[in-house]
């Protein structure tokens, strides 16, 4: 799980990102909204903040976590940071925030499946100013791409084809059973394709070009900025604050020491950077 010390963090981040310009039109901050953020990154697990009617969910998506709000009272809103899980059991938690119909704020790291799922899925969400949404994975490409992705784009053969289609290629059954889920999750909630079709497309451009080294298709991260959620979200958004952009963003301080920019929009985490070899500048640079 994706840790970042929140509590140290918050008050950079609160005042930092107020001098961000962007297109959009961004909503006015609210103090009473600021602390109950701040509170909720120092309340780990799924729960009320005290004496408040406000749920905090800063924890994985997991049935283990995602199941107790089943249990929870009515609230005025939920507040979601979220490191994000399994897109399977994602749905899961989709289907209890559809059911329980509280707005939601997403405040601090909405990655993952929190990013590829959850936002998707809510009608009413507030994108707070703290927030660094990113999906992960060049999600959508097909097996020909994905089987050269590591052997230098070479062309799989027939009977790699046939195996593959046959369901006996276990790794990109894998990474095919969350594209499934993807697509249906996000034809159920009325949310374009594109919302994930877009950045998985605009992920292995970059990794083209970043010549340096390629990581596993899942290993890229790419940011998802107001424009986007503009785009494929609409009338669920009920407001934005001005929250990270890209890579470079001010706001996105707090997250810097977590991978490396191979882009503006897409990054790779510091141990599979590492562990693949990869340098610092791609040699195309």
């Amino acid at each position: 799980m994706l840790r970042l010390g929140f509590a140290t963090a918050i008050s950079c981040l609160l005042i930092g990102s107020m001098a961000q310009t962007a297109q959009a039109e961004w909503a006015t901050p609210d103090p009473a909204l600021d602390a109950e953020v701040q509170a909720c990154f120092e309340q780990d697990g799924v729960g009320f903040l005290p004496d408040s009617d406000v749920i905090c969910y800063n924890a994985a998506i997991f049935p283990e976590e995602f199941l107790q709000l089943n249990d929870l009272e009515p609230a005025s809103r939920i507040i979601i940071t979220s490191p994000g899980g399994n897109v399977a059991t994602a749905r899961g938690m989709s289907t209890i925030l559809d059911n329980r119909a509280e707005s939601v704020v997403i405040a601090g790291p909405c990655m993952s499946a929190c990013a590829m799922v959850i936002l998707p899925g809510l009608d009413e969400v507030y994108i707070h100013r703290t927030a660094h949404i990113a999906v992960h994975g060049i999600t959508m490409i097909p097996f020909g791409r994905w089987y050269g992705w590591l052997k230098d784009d070479e062309e799989p053969g027939s009977v790699a084809t046939l195996i593959a289609q046959s369901g006996y290629n276990l790794d990109f059954a894998l990474h095919g059973s969350g594209t499934t889920h993807m697509r249906a999750h996000l034809e159920g909630q009325g949310i374009d394709v594109g919302y994930i079709m877009d950045v998985s497309d605009a992920m292995e451009a970059d990794a083209r070009a970043f010549t340096s080294c390629r990581v596993d298709v899942k290993d890229y991260w790419g940011i998802l900025n107001a424009e986007h959620l503009q785009t494929y979200l609409g009338d669920h958004l009920t407001g934005m604050e001005p929250f990270v952009q890209s890579w470079s963003d001010p706001a996105n301080a707090a997250y810097l020491e977590w991978g490396h920019p191979i882009s503006d929009m897409t990054y790779i985490m510091n141990r599979s950077f590492g562990e693949a070899e990869c340098s610092e500048v791609s040699a195309s640079e």
